[in-house]
């Protein structure tokens, strides 16, 4: 699962609380709607404009040995 996550992508999924649209580069507006679509993260309902890992992000970021970042 987690093997078909770029690096950047992955990145992005470790630091999702912190995603800012009116920041975001090209790349990672990209990457954030793979993220949607495959069903990594979903929008954060107590944060408008805001996303949080689901199960299979989490999963995902497990096995590759990473951890989210918590604002």
């Amino acid at each position: 699962m987690a093997d078909t996550l770029t690096d950047n992508e992955v990145a992005l999924l470790c630091d999702i609380g912190e995603y800012d649209p009116g920041k975001a580069s090209a790349a990672e507006k990209r990457a954030l709607g793979r993220l949607l679509s495959e069903g990594y993260v979903e929008p954060a309902p107590t944060r408008p404009g805001g996303y949080k890992p689901t199960a299979k992000g989490a999963a995902a970021l497990g096995e590759r040995g990473a951890g989210l970042n918590e604002a």
